[in-house]
């Protein structure tokens, strides 16, 4: 085992690979923190499986978070919110009602607010996973022409005016 390897076999530095991947970085990103190349990240992620599963745990954790956020966005949620709220207080004199004191105290308190669906969200949801149903069109290759697909020509542009 080479020695610049054994140090990113330790548990903290499977943590930290993991941690990096789950951040989003690619291999390319990862292998330069490590101080490596990616060849070199390539050939131990297939010769020591514990480097290959931090990375695709660390990966696979990022990608069900982004999962989770866009159904989320998708189908809309009701979130808490702190709010403050200003409370205004009047103490009066029993005996005259006269007003004899009056301050303001600031109160927190937990409310809800519901956070609608996200059209583009849904759009790219179903267009992903409904693909057969709500993909675009695609245009199909045409025999003849041997699956190329001749595009209308380009409309020259247009003189202004001479008066504008």
């Amino acid at each position: 085992m080479g020695r610049d390897v054994a140090k990113w076999l330790t548990p903290e530095s499977l943590t930290l690979l993991r941690g990096m991947a789950c951040m989003g970085k690619d291999a390319a990103a990862i292998a330069a923190c490590m101080g490596i190349s990616l060849s070199t990240l390539r050939r131990w992620q297939k010769r020591y499986p514990e480097i290959a599963a931090a990375m695709a745990f660390g990966k696979d954790n990022a990608d069900f978070a982004v999962i989770q956020a866009l159904h989320r966005r998708a189908v809309g949620y009701t979130a808490p919110v702190k709010k403050t709220y200003k409370l205004k207080h009047t103490e009066f004199d029993p005996d005259s009602g006269k007003k004899v004191l009056e301050y303001e105290e600031l109160q927190t308190g937990i409310d809800e607010t519901h956070v609608p669906a996200d059209t583009r969200a849904e759009i790219f949801w179903l267009q992903n996973r409904r693909g057969e149903d709500w993909g675009q069109e695609k245009p199909e290759a045409d025999g003849e022409s041997g699956g190329v697909v001749e595009l209308p020509p380009v409309m020259p542009a247009q003189e202004p005016p001479e008066d504008a």
